[in-house]
């Protein structure tokens, strides 16, 4: 089974840049997010991110069905 697996995933690996044409593996600098990204969208980003924790917590949190 590994090895259906593995070819899986060389399948996937071979096909990935083809499915994506526009993709670049390379790190992307913070002088180019700073330039593609205004400081809004990332206030909105951490705003959301803050939202989900908050929300994952109370799952957590959540007394439901611990009896």
């Amino acid at each position: 089974m590994s090895d259906e697996r593995q070819a899986e995933d060389n399948l996937r690996d071979e096909q990935a840049p083809a499915s994506r044409p526009g993709h670049d593996p390379r790190p992307v600098s913070d002088a180019r997010l700073r330039e593609e990204v205004s400081r809004e969208e990332v206030e909105n980003y951490r705003k959301q991110a803050d939202e989900a924790h908050a929300n994952w917590f109370s799952v957590m949190n959540n007394p439901y069905g611990k009896d």
